[in-house]
């Protein structure tokens, strides 16, 4: 049997080279010789007489990938054999350690200076640096910390080619490559640069999706979140669609909101028409979104934005429904709702809501809180007198009603709180903030000057656990030093959008987040809805909270405070925890939250009254896509499942919490509840001997009561000058339990809230290999085609109870699911070959089907006819927050 080479020359087959190659794979990793050998006599009987090496490659990958669900070291093995294949296509053959070690120190100079004269990489990579100091620094070593999903995600999300297709990076070079982009305004960029590379190769924390993608490159196109508005003029309406194409192009995420503009048939003076409303321009800007895409590959990203006054809103609420008109349909574009204080206080108190038209209520847009309720009465009263020409009046509860159902069937509009934002914003000074961005945890002004740009990092926090405790130097360091490199960001940046440069440098945003939440507290053996769990999030932003500030004030006496610091919240010494109070005082609502401090704060009041040098520091963003080169969870979300086949965009991965994995095995359990947790779908539930300690630290997101994540968000958010993109997941469509748990998080002080789960629209899939434990198992029933429990979720009495007017209101019934996929015949395993031959056509077959093959017995929604991915992370993946 023979190898087709790169070249198309062929040599023989070398069995023990290919095992040996395996072998080194596994070094390390517990009864290494075995797993070697079992993906090794797995891989035996894929091969056939020609195979190229590239295919040689991917099969030994996929054999390694399809055993993770008993081990997740085959995952390191995987994640091994990938890496070495980018390290010989980028830097040639090797094969010891320290020859790898020299490889990437002796050719990283001419990288640079090759993808440089290419176009691809910023000239000042070579004229700023000392490319053989930097180069010294590079530590292969460091690869060890990636998973098998981060490393395809690093190689086809973030890792750059030549202008042919050809691999440039490993994984250290593009490392610091971004460092080093992030570098170029220090004193010291070398030095600079080997501080920033040494804190994000370990992944300590990581700048966002987009940064990551440009950082270093000859288009430094490097934040991640544009906030903008629309005015009511046609001058202004084309100027934003001009934008959006201009913001998409450079993969920042969009938040666009359209409250200003009139509703459909008010009177247009100009020319004695009417308006056509608000909806016929965000269909025009959907479509831009899909026209402009990102590389041919992902369509843009952008979230609309309405006041729930508008008379529009009623087809705003529709824009993301699969039926009707597609000329008023949003289809790529998402859609959140911006509530005041005044209409929920309305729906607690069974009172009616009054819509208006803009043109006649122009300066609601731009009033908050108790002068936005004054002025709101205002309108009604003339309503009343029919002073107004255009209003409508409904129950409060009955649109209250209406955007729980619309978002419960279509996942959208997210819901956020205007006045909780406005009050609690220190950067007051500018302007009122008008919506919140794609992923609704930024919360910056804007106006027709300024379209609000934001620059994103997160902080792994997993990575901060040393011996079952945080190492918190190391996290106090992370937080300054992603300060520090995010400020850098602000001057390095480029945009096409003048308004959007303007305030990126009169407002230094930026919004330092945390990942890897669920990650830590399941180390710690801490369930996720727990006392402990909460104190620890309390604890960690507060920690994250306080230097993040100080590093910030730090900046402010080295480079000087933002250009919008005066009269600012900051200028008044205030910090985030203080507006809760003011929030307070101006709703004349209780907010019910843990008022607890540790730290020093008086002392940092004073030191910020100095000067600051970034208008806001904290936003917990959703870090879908970083989270997976991370390894760890992303953002403050539980785990959906605990064993379930992830659909990305590059491509389908086993899933399989080793955490759990690694628990199970210290209490020698295991082996034993292995394949019938593999039936389970990775539920523990379904599994009997599993110990109650286990099975409360590692219940999923639709077993947890759904008030945990409103408690998580709530200690989080008091900390936090911006917002948290907080995912909900509920077990029951019931619209009672959603009237509460929104309420819940309203009266809590959360500001923002982002896509609703609901259990019976996602399911985990089970990757089926030799055999499916449902059927093995005589009188067991096809395992349920979900991931969590169908226990309620318990009601803690937060919320307005029945005043919501949902208590027995049930949204319509879905489809009926699609019957589950049958699975495959169960198939041997196959002997341990001791050496590999030429395989059958029925032992090609049988191996490429245990390969690849997945059992999928999702119910997933069709938009557009294209099937959405099951996989809740995985709709969350956008370019801009991640």
């Amino acid at each position: 049997m023979h190898v087709t080479k790169r070249d198309g020359t062929q040599e023989p087959y070398n069995a023990d080279m290919i095992n040996k190659a395996i072998e080194r794979a596994a070094a390390g990793l517990t009864d290494h010789i075995a797993k070697a050998m079992q993906v090794a006599s797995e891989l035996a009987i894929t091969l056939f007489d020609g195979i190229t090496t590239e295919q040689l490659d991917e099969a030994a990958i996929g054999v390694a990938v399809q055993n993770v669900k008993d081990d997740p070291d085959y995952d390191v093995i995987a994640a091994r054999l990938l890496r070495k294949v980018i390290y010989k296509r980028v830097l040639g053959d090797y094969e010891t350690d320290l020859e790898l070690a020299l490889l990437h120190q002796a050719r990283f100079p001419g990288y640079v200076r090759e993808a440089v004269e290419q176009g691809l990489l910023d000239e000042r990579l070579v004229t700023h640096f000392d490319l053989d100091a930097v180069a010294a620094a590079l530590n292969h070593h460091h690869d060890e910390n990636l998973h098998y999903i981060g490393t395809v995600t690093m190689r086809n999300r973030y890792m750059i080619n030549d202008r042919h297709g050809k691999a440039l990076e490993v994984p250290q070079y593009f490392w610091m490559r971004v460092a080093m982009g992030l570098s170029l305004n220090e004193a010291d960029p070398t030095a600079a640069a080997i501080g920033f590379y040494d804190k994000i190769a370990r992944l300590d924390y990581l700048p966002a999706g987009s940064t990551l993608v440009n950082a270093g490159t000859s288009y430094p196109q490097l934040s991640n979140c544009f906030v903008m508005q629309m005015e009511d003029d046609i001058e202004h309406i084309a100027k934003s669609v001009r934008d959006v194409m201009w913001l998409t192009k450079g993969t920042g995420g969009i938040g666009l909101s359209v409250t200003k503009l009139r509703s459909e048939g008010s009177p247009i003076r100009s020319n004695n028409t009417t308006s056509t409303g608000p909806i016929p321009f965000m269909h025009t800007i959907d479509s831009t979104l899909r026209a402009v895409s990102r590389g041919g590959k992902k369509f843009g990203a952008l979230c609309f934005y309405m006041e729930n006054w508008h008379l529009d809103f009623p087809q705003f609420l529709d824009l993301r429904q699969n039926s009707g008109d597609p000329y008023r349909r949003t289809r790529t574009a998402n859609t959140a709702v911006w509530i005041s204080d005044e209409f929920m206080k309305r729906v607690a108190a069974d009172d009616d809501w009054y819509l208006f038209d803009p043109a006649e209520t122009p300066d609601l847009v731009e009033l908050t809180g108790a002068e936005f309720s004054a002025r709101y009465a205002h309108y009604v009263a003339e309503a009343k007198a029919g002073r107004l020409s255009r209003h409508r009046r409904i129950k409060a509860r009955e649109q209250w009603t209406s955007i729980l159902i619309t978002l419960q069937t279509t996942s959208h509009p997210w819901l956020t709180w205007k006045d909780t934002i406005n009050s609690r914003a220190l950067n007051d000074n500018t302007g009122t903030i008008h919506l919140s961005n794609l992923c609704t945890e930024i919360c910056l002004p804007q106006d027709r000057d300024n379209i609000a740009v934001c620059n994103l990092a997160s902080i792994n926090l997993a990575a901060h656990l040393t011996d079952g405790d945080l190492d918190w130097d190391r996290l106090r360091d992370s937080a300054r030093t992603a300060v520090r490199q995010l400020d850098n960001l602000v001057d390095i940046t480029l945009s096409s959008v003048d308004e959007s440069d303007h305030a990126n440098r009169s407002n230094r945003a930026i919004g330092l987040g945390v990942m890897g939440f669920t990650d830590l507290t399941e180390r710690l053996g801490y369930a996720y809805e727990s006392e402990e769990s909460y104190e620890l999030i309390d604890r960690v932003m507060e920690f994250v909270s306080y230097h993040a500030i100080d590093a910030s004030a730090d900046l402010a006496r080295e480079r000087g405070a933002y250009a919008n610091f005066e009269g600012s919240g900051w200028s008044k010494g205030m910090v985030p925890i203080d507006t809760l109070d003011r929030l307070e005082a101006d709703r004349g609502v209780p907010v019910k939250v843990d008022r607890t401090t540790r730290l020093d704060w008086d002392t940092l009041r004073t030191k910020v009254k100095g000067g600051i040098r970034n208008a806001t520091l904290m936003a917990i963003a959703p870090t879908a896509s970083i989270g997976l080169v991370a390894g760890t969870t992303p953002g403050l979300d539980p785990q959906f499942s605990q064993i379930f086949s992830r659909a990305t965009s590059s491509g389908k991965f086993l899933e399989v919490n080793r955490n759990l994995v690694r628990d199970l095995q210290a209490a020698g359990l295991w082996d034993d509840v292995r394949e019938d947790l593999l039936a389970a779908q990775g539920d523990l539930e379904q599994v009997e001997g599993i110990p109650e300690r286990i099975r409360d630290v590692y219940r999923t997101s639709f077993q947890l009561s759904p008030y945990a994540f409103i408690e998580v968000a709530a200690r989080a958010q008091k900390w936090i000058d911006q917002a948290i993109s907080r995912n909900i997941y509920l077990a029951s469509r019931d619209v009672g339990e959603m009237a509460s748990l929104y309420s819940a998080a309203w009266e809590r002080g959360v500001k923002t809230t982002y896509y609703l789960h609901v259990k019976p629209r996602h399911t985990a899939e089970q990757s089926t290999v030799r055999v499916n434990k449902a059927e093995k198992r005589p009188g067991t029933s096809t395992p349920e085609a979900t991931s969590g429990s169908s226990a309620p979720a318990q009601r803690r009495g937060f919320g307005f109870g029945k005043a919501t007017g949902g208590a027995t209101a049930k949204a319509p019934e879905p489809a009926a699911d699609p019957a589950p996929v049958p699975a495959p015949t169960p198939k041997a395993a196959p002997a341990p070959a001791p050496a590999p031959s030429v395989a059958s056509d029925q032992q090609l077959e049988a191996a490429v089907e245990r390969v690849l093959e997945v059992t999928d017995v999702s119910d997933t929604d069709v938009v557009d006819g294209v099937a959405c991915p099951v996989d809740p992370m995985e709709r969350l993946q956008c370019e801009s927050c991640q």
